[in-house]
């Protein structure tokens, strides 16, 4: 299907909608273990009277109706361009491409859904590389949920919330791999591979079943805590040892600046016989010693004031292990 063709079938098809009063849906798999949305700041409590019906949720339709939007312009191109991006690592045969997907899958043990935005198959194994990371490749054979993203601030890096939605996603397909195709505001394509992760999941499952739970029993969850909350720990029975523990780091923090005193007085007599003698590499017994002067590049205002030029003086010693018996 052509680009031409995705946007006319979606002026007739606006979009598929997990039921979020029924199921948790990808868009909350971020909610729902970290108790409040990365991007969105929705909090667990405010998702839970959302599904009971007790807080208006026109701002969330608002932002669905704009991501449907967003979609219907930038998904198709993509689709395209991250195709365009796997044949660099396989056949094109190799791929089949499902866009857009019809129907959600569903975890009904959990009421869990998703609407999948594109699903690829890999016949034979691809090896896709990790984007920013050297030699680094993630191999992927079989069903492949690739999760499409646009960013209309970002440069294209891998949000929190982005790993939370396919890891959700892998729970309700059953599947092993995921793709996150992100959109910068630049327009430039990064595609991150991600593996699913067992451990995350039996965390976030147990958190699922008590969100329902709370759902259920009207059991509201309890207001986080302030950032600046201050706990009184001198009536625990660990106080004594965590007293002695901060004392012994104070004491270090005094030995340390001490010895950092002692190197640098050390360091200035040897730099000291080198200057009287003229030299700048030398050695003595079993040490090698050698100073240089440095120069520091200046640096460009950004949001401090500009650094001047200047040097400095480098003093290396090491053993000379020519002359140790």
């Amino acid at each position: 299907m052509s680009v031409t063709e995705y946007l006319k079938w979606f002026e007739d098809h606006p979009g598929k909608m997990t039921d979020t009063y029924s199921h948790l849906g990808s868009s909350n798999a971020d909610t729902v273990p970290y108790t409040k949305h990365e991007i969105s700041g929705q909090t667990v409590e405010e998702l839970r009277k959302h599904v009971l019906g007790e807080s208006s949720s026109s701002g969330a339709n608002m932002a669905n109706e704009d991501a449907l939007y967003r979609g219907k312009v930038l998904e198709a191109p993509n689709v395209m361009m991250t195709l365009r991006y796997l044949c660099k690592f396989t056949e094109e045969d190799n791929i089949t491409s499902t866009y857009p997907v019809m129907e959600p899958d569903v975890y009904d043990a959990l009421q869990m859904a998703s609407s999948i935005d594109h699903k690829l198959y890999f016949h034979k194994p691809v090896h896709i590389p990790v984007p920013g990371v050297r030699d680094q490749y993630v191999t992927m054979q079989g069903e492949v949920i690739n999760e499409l993203k646009s960013q209309m601030l970002g440069n294209g890096e891998l949000k929190r919330n982005y790993i939370s939605q396919v890891q959700h996603q892998m729970v309700c397909t059953g599947g092993d791999f995921a793709l996150v195709s992100v959109l910068s505001k630049s327009g430039q394509l990064t595609v991150y591979p991600i593996e699913r992760d067992n451990e995350w999941i039996a965390d976030y499952l147990k958190e699922v079943a008590e969100f329902w739970r709370r759902v259920e029993e009207n059991d509201p969850y309890p207001e986080a805590i302030d950032n600046d909350f201050v706990a009184d720990l001198n009536s625990l029975d660990e106080s004594d040892t965590l007293i002695h523990l901060l004392e012994k780091r104070q004491e270090f923090d005094v030995q340390k600046k001490q010895f950092d005193e002692d190197k640098k007085s050390i360091d200035e007599g040897i730099k000291q016989v080198l200057k009287r003698f003229d030299v700048s590499k030398a050695f003595v017994g079993p040490f090698k010693l050698s100073l240089t002067t440095v120069e520091r590049k200046a640096q460009p205002e950004r949001m401090v004031p500009a650094t001047p030029g200047s040097t400095y003086e480098k003093l290396t010693v090491s053993l000379n292990k020519e002359n140790v018996q």
